[in-house]
This record gives C-alpha cells, structure tokens and sequence, in this order.
C-alpha cells in the first residue's frame, strides 16, 4: 500500500489523477513509515484526522494542536490471579476463577480466614452442634461443637425396658435384665437414674426370704452404685409388687456408661421371681443427664 498524500481540498471541477485516488481517497487512515515521515508529507493536518505509523505500530489523531497516541491498542497487557482467585492470561480469551467457589463441595460448608491472607473449608458439624471459636484449632481457629449445658437443665433421657420372667434361689446378684446406656455430653453431667423392678415375687419359703436389687455401673459387681431389700413375712406366695432404685451419679465421663439392675435372695429359703407374669410385669429404667 503506498504512503498516504496527507489532507488536501479539492476545488469544484479539479480533475483527479491516478495518484489522487490512492494518495488521498482511498485510505480513510493514512498510514505512513514513521512520525517523521507523517509530519512532512501531513504539513497542515486537520482536527480529527488519522495516522498510522509503521515502525510503531502506533495509531494517531490530531487534536486541533498536536498528534497524539490513541491508545486504541488497549491498556490492559495482562491479567494476574491474586489471592482467593486462580486463571489469569495475556492473551485470547482470559478465564478467572473465585478459589473460595471450588473449595465449597458440600451442604453449608463455610470458608474461614487463616490470619495469613489464606483462607480454609470448614465442613458443616452434625445437627445440633454450634460454631464455637478456638484459638487451639488449626488453622481457622473455629469448629463445630455440643453446646455446653447450662446448670441442672435435663441435656438428654434415655429408657430401657425389660418383660421376661427370671428367678434365683441364690444370694449371689444376678440381672434382671434391665439395663440402660447413656453417653455424656460432658465429664461434669451427672447421671439420674430410676429402675422400677415390676413383678416382684416370692415363693413359698422362710418368712425371713424377701427380694433384694441393687444398681450397677457398666455392668461390674465390683462397683456398687446403690442397693435395697424388700422383706416380708410369711411363708406362703406373696407378690411384692415393685421393687423402687432412684440414684444420682457422678460417672465423670463422656464415654458410653451403662446401669443394670440386679437381684439376689436374701436366703436360700425359695424362689425369688421378677417381671413375674412377663409381659405383664414389664420393669422399666430411666437415665437422664443432668447439666453440671
């Protein structure tokens, strides 16, 4: 393409020439080797006028006064990811992508800042649980937790039942098959327990012979929670009823701590029956945890 003439106004009936046509009409922007060479063969640009120069690859406009760079290439060289964000480019299409949105892959996942211009998934607790803040966890200084019960509040009850008809001759404890297990929400709980032992029974024997139940903890003889006795007299059947064990405990544990019920004779006399009918005699205990 050959190098524009500049601005020229023709007059009415001037004739135009081969080198008018390509000089000056059929280049809307005149294009030109360098600034140099615009400026001598543009000696009286115009307001608004073109030019572009080679040896830059600059496009120009004049003002009214001076030539001046368009900048029509654009301003923007690069794009860079900063924190929290990933993909960047200098050229083509550009693609940036927000971290925080691909960290989150689950239901209610929260981002936490790291006090170190990062940040970090926090995956949603189980039902129930609170957000609590704990400058020992790493590295959000956040976590999910139970929250702490406030005093003497019931923080959970737990039942067992128990219809099956057993009996013993013998003063050595055996279970009456009601048991219950708790798990503490926190070491300083304590633990209610109430044991109803329905279908109480004795047969025939020594009028000293009576039914006699006692608690356990986790199911070892050797640790005795309470204990009672139920005597009556006579010798003939006699249906004792119920036999009653209410205690407050101190497991000190958030661990799972089972209670059972146990009974014994207090002679060798006869037979000493419990949840005596069955289903009909169906004993019952109760742990409730008790905030500290």
């Amino acid at each position: 393409m050959a190098a524009g003439l500049g601005f020229k106004t023709f007059t009415t009936g001037e004739v135009l020439t081969a080198a008018d046509t390509n000089g000056y009409l059929m280049q809307g922007i005149n294009v030109f080797a360098s600034t140099a060479a615009r400026d001598a063969a543009i000696t009286s640009p115009q307001e608004g006028q073109f030019a572009f120069t080679k040896d830059t690859n600059g496009l120009w406009y004049y003002d009214g006064a001076a030539w001046v760079a368009s900048g029509a290439t654009g301003d923007i060289e690069g794009v860079t990811a900063g924190i929290g964000i990933s993909g960047g480019g200098t050229s083509g299409t550009v693609t940036v992508t927000n971290s925080m949105a691909t960290a989150i892959d689950a239901k209610a996942d929260l981002i936490a800042g790291t006090g170190a211009d990062t940040f970090s998934r926090l995956a949603v607790g189980t039902n129930g649980q609170v957000l609590t803040a704990d400058s020992t966890v790493s590295p959000t200084g956040l976590k999910w937790a139970t929250p702490a019960g406030g005093g003497g509040k019931v923080l959970q009850v737990v039942q067992g039942t128990y219809n099956t008809e057993l009996s013993t001759n013998s003063t050595t404890y055996v279970t009456t098959g009601l048991t219950v297990s708790i798990t503490p929400t926190s070491a300083t709980s304590k633990i209610y327990v109430h044991a109803i032992v329905n279908g109480l029974t004795k047969y025939s024997g020594s009028a000293s012979n009576a039914a006699q139940i006692r608690l356990y903890r986790n199911a070892t003889t050797t640790t005795v929670i309470t204990s009672t006795g139920i005597n009556y007299t006579g010798v003939d059947n006699i249906n004792q009823g119920q036999g009653i064990i209410q205690y407050l405990d101190s497991p000190a544990t958030t661990s799972a701590t089972t209670y059972d019920v146990y009974f014994a004779n207090r002679t060798v006399a006869s037979a000493i029956y419990v949840q005596d009918g069955g289903s009909s005699n169906q004993s019952v205990i109760t742990a409730w945890e008790i905030g500290a």
